[in-house]
């Protein structure tokens, strides 16, 4: 028998005994030179060993040993189904066993809908109808169970193809990576010293006798959390469950960051999700499933004993977990001398001379020397850097602008660079900072680092591109940060950047007006927006201003407080703002006309008064609202995305086709709400719905949504599975349908 399995090197190396990470199910006669060869070749080019029939294995009635033998040797199955896939026998015979393997060795299964309605597989219906003999002796057992198996994977949560098949195909092998926990194929090739510098942790991750704690610390742009990644990546797999937590100094200063960070880790350690909005209560169950699994879990940028106390509990752990912590604080030590945990702390040591100098070329000259003529100023340029692994990058990027022939190999401004740095020999590092900013080819992305630096630090990509796209060409624009090692999209597409940069890209808005913020372009620190807005302080030069009153009230102890609604009159260039947990009384007469973000979470009005000009507006935010009725006060043409997440008064929207334009409509848990206006069938725009725990909405409803729609989430909603026809698609097809019940 010969199979195509992959040879190519996963990432993090498989510590199980499975042959393969994946087995393909599928009709050869619909799709094996088409759809599955294409994503066949995606899976091993991510380095998912993988494998797949070929046209020597000659298929009977019975499985063949040979097929048997890759599902039993495989992690997980995906599983596509055809048009003609329910023809053939061997394939039904293939998912009874896959669907059984799934039962009982947690093996993972992802059907694929390539061009086949859910429904009918589901239901056996159209080309998914059985048509054999059941009369045949013991063939009605056999039918059951096929018929069984095709109800049971159409159940699942799978994809449905909804548009191009490369992005489908993207689509698929990054949730079978993630499923199986591994690293796919994506790490450049400038991690220059890291394996020296891995060594010595990866010896102690495979010491059970070790310390179950290892803190990693350095200066800012040392490389910790890199080198933190690439121990958990090359180890995961050897631990029951793992979890990586990046950048929990930052998102702790976020509203319930430490209870959403706490979630995570759950959620990555248990595999499922679990809800509180209670430190406390969080932290109880982490202790008690750190006391029995043995995991790997990495903190990264750790700056507050509360926050590991959270995280980790103060319980003992299995001895067999390791933990690895990052911080730039070399005390953190200390904060496990009264806990059950032994720690040992990891001295990161900077890139040497010749490191620096390989680094800095990668990003310079794509390649780990320097260009011919080039070296002594690469040399001397790397120098600078003093073995700094972010710097390095961002002056190697600094040399490289496809749009600028002045800055591609050529010397004079090499020179230049660097007598510039020359001047400031103590501040050499912020200079590269500074300059990786001032370099960016237009003011419209300069605007953009700021604002994403300010106000979306953790924010969903897509969410913010079109947000800023209008005013900073978005798009383009955050692909040229990425492209200058200004910021980062972590996996789940999250906007991230170095908190060097952020520190930078805020002290540069505060030194616009060190001493009144009024004269600012952007006010971020809730001490000072709370003051503005009490004393009626504003000017036009504020474009963006975020204030939470929940960490206010907090902070200062302080009662609720209402502020006058013309206390944002002055802001006439106002086009982001955040006023969550805020409230507001009097006319709205004279609030900010230009904005393009409104984030209010617990909006304290029933609805939203008829002088509120939203016109302008691309995103509206109002979760956790305490709106009964929501009608547009005007049609709103920007408008995108509307967002009424768990606000459980909201009975009724009205009025709907005033938002023509409309792409993602979000009611996820209002579930009160019973009517939605029927003008929804008419917004041609909108692609994402999600109605999960909106219980009363659906049932005898004749509500129809437009033909547009491509996702649905549909959880909770008290439907039955033969009720989602009420839905009134023309095409289920196209549908990616998301958990009707639990």
């Amino acid at each position: 028998m010969a199979s195509s399995a992959s040879s190519s090197t996963i990432a993090s190396p498989a510590t199980n005994n499975s042959r393969y990470d994946v087995f393909i199910s599928f009709r050869g006669e619909d799709t094996r030179f088409s759809f599955t060869d294409h994503l066949y070749e995606a899976l091993v080019g991510a380095g998912i060993r993988t494998f797949r029939d070929d046209d020597s294995i000659s298929r009977v009635a019975d499985l063949k040993p040979e097929i048997e033998r890759a599902i039993t040797a495989s992690r997980a199955s995906i599983v596509v189904l055809s048009k003609n896939y329910a023809n053939s026998t061997s394939c039904l015979d293939e998912l009874v066993l896959i669907m059984e393997r799934r039962k009982t060795f947690y093996h993972i299964v992802i059907p694929v809908f390539y061009h086949v309605d859910p429904s009918h597989v589901r239901e056996q219906e159209n080309s998914f109808a059985l048509k054999v003999n059941t009369h045949v002796e013991g063939f009605q057992i056999k039918v059951e169970r096929w018929k069984a198996a095709l109800t049971e994977v159409a159940n699942l949560e799978g994809k449905v193809l909804t548009g191009p098949e490369t992005k489908f195909i993207a689509d698929i092998v990054s949730t079978i990576g993630h499923k199986l926990r591994l690293k796919l194929v994506s790490t450049p090739p400038h991690l220059t010293g890291m394996d020296t510098r891995a060594e010595a942790i990866n010896f102690w991750v495979k010491d059970k006798q070790d310390a179950e704690v290892l803190t990693i610390c350095g200066m800012a742009g040392s490389g910790k959390t890199t080198l933190a990644k690439y121990i958990y990546e090359s180890n995961l797999l050897k631990f029951e469950s793992s979890s990586f937590l990046e950048d929990i100094g930052k998102i702790c200063e976020q509203p319930y960051g430490l209870c959403a960070l706490q979630e995570q880790l759950l959620a990555d350690i248990l595999e499922e999700k679990k809800k509180e909005l209670d430190v406390t209560r969080y932290k109880s169950q982490i202790e008690n499933v750190l006391q029995k699994k043995r995991v790997l879990i990495v903190l990264d940028d750790i700056d507050k004993k509360e926050q590991l106390e959270a995280l980790l509990g103060s319980e003992k752990i299995n001895t067999e977990s390791k933990i690895i912590i990052t911080s730039r604080l070399p005390t953190i030590q200390t904060w496990f001398m009264s806990t059950y945990l032994k720690c040992k702390e990891h001295k990161l040591k900077l890139l040497n001379e010749h490191e620096s100098l390989e680094l800095l070329s990668w990003y310079a000259f794509g390649s780990k020397i320097p260009m011919e003529g080039f070296k002594e100023l690469a040399s001397k340029a790397a120098e600078y850097c003093s073995g700094n692994p972010l710097a390095l990058k961002l002056l190697g990027s600094l040399f490289v602008s496809s749009k600028d022939p002045r800055k591609r190999n050529n010397i004079d401004f090499w020179i230049s660079t660097l007598n510039l740095l020359e001047r400031d020999p103590d501040y050499r590092i912020q200079g590269i900072l500074r300059m990786s900013y001032e370099y960016l080819p237009f003011l419209t992305y300069r605007e953009l680092f700021l604002h994403i630096a300010c106000f979306f630090i953790g924010e969903d990509e897509d969410y913010v591109v079109k947000i800023l796209e209008p005013d900073y060409c978005a798009t383009a624009g955050i692909v040229t940060l990425i492209k200058r090692c200004l910021l980062t999209v972590s996996p789940s597409k999250k906007l991230m950047m170095h908190g060097l940069f952020i520190d930078m890209a805020r002290r540069m808005v505060l030194d616009e007006s060190p001493l009144n913020p009024a004269k600012r372009s952007r006010i971020w620190c809730n001490d000072e927006s709370y003051t503005l807005l009490r004393q009626g302080k504003g000017s036009e030069t504020i474009e963006g201003l975020a204030l939470d009153m929940r960490l206010v009230r907090e902070e200062k102890d302080t009662m609720p407080v209402a502020f006058e609604a013309d206390s944002l009159a002055k802001m006439d260039n106002l086009k982001l703002l955040q006023l969550n947990y805020v409230e507001l009384s009097g006319s709205y007469d004279d609030f900010p006309e230009d904005l393009r973000w409104l984030c209010w979470h617990g909006f304290q009005l029933g609805t939203i008064p008829s002088d509120f000009f939203m016109g302008n507006l691309v995103a509206i935010d109002m979760s956790y609202s305490r709106l009964q009725l929501f009608e547009p006060p005007m049609v709103i043409k920007p408008l995108k995305i509307l967002n009424f997440k768990d606000s459980h008064s909201l009975l009724k929207i009205c009025n709907i086709s005033r938002l023509p334009n409309l792409e993602t409509l979000i009611l996820w848990n209002c579930y009160s709400l019973v009517h939605v206006c029927d003008t929804i069938e008419d917004l041609k725009s909108l692609s994402r719905l999600n109605i999960t725990g909106c219980e009363h909405l659906l049932r005898g409803s004749n509500l129809k949504f437009p033909h547009s729609l491509e996702r649905i989430w549909l959880k909770n909603c008290n439907l039955e599975l033969n009720d989602y026809s009420i839905l009134s698609f023309q095409i289920h097809s196209v549908l990616q349908y998301f958990a009707f019940r639990e």
